[in-house]
């Protein structure tokens, strides 16, 4: 289905990152992990923006771009800095990887316990969904939009290693959108 909306932001978002030479070949090594689980993050190697160009992708999905983002300093006084990676899903969707550095690990369970707190509790089936992959914890949250005169779920999933937070939004209303790019980072 054709939505001008998303076509124009889509353009604007790439437009922008390439007017702003936000696109280079850096030399900084992306950590490999093939099998999709990951003791930490190496420090000697850490960069958001490595990080947020997630190397090996599901199948279909394409990298679009990053920006450096400000959307979450709502949540915490302690962020040291934030990207966003846009992405298209098999489907042609729209599938955000939102990568946040705080200042400790204490810092980002409380952001994450922050933005949470946002969302009220459904009237029916959790908002809040405990998963499990990469050797680590996440939540799925659950929220609902109006597409065509049906309401429709869409899906996030947010978890931390360490001090740095993630978070992967789609705009498809499949789970396995969500999901996919989640597992495909390795974190």
């Amino acid at each position: 289905m054709y939505n001008p909306k998303k076509t124009v932001a889509s353009i604007l978002l790439i437009s922008i990152i390439l007017l702003s030479g936000c696109i280079e070949d850096t030399d900084t090594e992306i950590i490999d992990n093939s099998d999709n689980t990951s003791a930490g993050i190496d420090q000697d190697n850490f960069s958001l923006d490595s990080m947020v160009m997630v190397e090996n992708l599901p199948s279909g999905y394409e990298y679009l771009g990053s920006l450096p983002i400000t959307d979450y300093n709502e949540f915490s006084e302690k962020i040291i800095e934030s990207k966003e990676g846009a992405y298209r899903d098999e489907d042609n969707l729209d599938v955000f990887l939102d990568i946040i550095e705080l200042d400790s690990d204490s810092s980002a369970t409380e952001f994450i316990f922050n933005y949470k707190s946002q969302y009220e509790q459904l009237s029916t089936g959790d908002r809040f969904t405990n998963v499990n992959f990469n050797d680590h914890a996440a939540t799925r949250i659950k929220t609902y939009t109006y597409r065509a005169g049906n309401q429709l779920p869409k899906y996030q999933i947010i978890w931390n290693n360490g001090n740095i937070v993630f978070i992967v939004r789609s705009n498809s209303n499949l789970e396995s959108s969500a999901m996919n790019l989640a597992i495909a980072t390795g974190y």
